[in-house]
């Protein structure tokens, strides 16, 4: 692959950037229950955690309740984004990173 090429598909990732702690560890492993099919590469880098993917990936507040052993709302998974990569929609039952338009 050339390195055009290269650039182009890690323009295509999406994921939240995570700061460490609970909402994060549950987050991770969320996003590997709600999201199956797809691979993950979670970087740790120091201050936060990467989680990259191609094109969309969900965390489920449920998901996120079975976790955590509590109720959840996902408004508290912005406050452990220390950013994302791709847009972003919350609603009340899903959080979505994602592209409407692939490079």
């Amino acid at each position: 692959m050339n390195a055009d090429n290269e650039r182009l598909l890690h323009n295509n990732k999406v994921g939240p950037l995570l700061r460490p702690g609970e909402i994060c560890d549950a987050a991770i492993e969320a996003i590997r229950m709600d999201n199956p099919d797809k691979e993950f590469i979670i970087k740790d880098e120091f201050a936060y955690f990467r989680v990259e993917t191609n094109q969309e990936c969900v965390i489920r507040r449920e998901t996120m309740e079975k976790l955590l052993g509590r109720p959840f709302d996902l408004q508290e998974l912005g406050v452990a984004l220390a950013g994302f990569a791709g847009q972003i929609d919350f609603g009340t039952a899903t959080a979505r990173f994602y592209l409407e338009e692939v490079l």
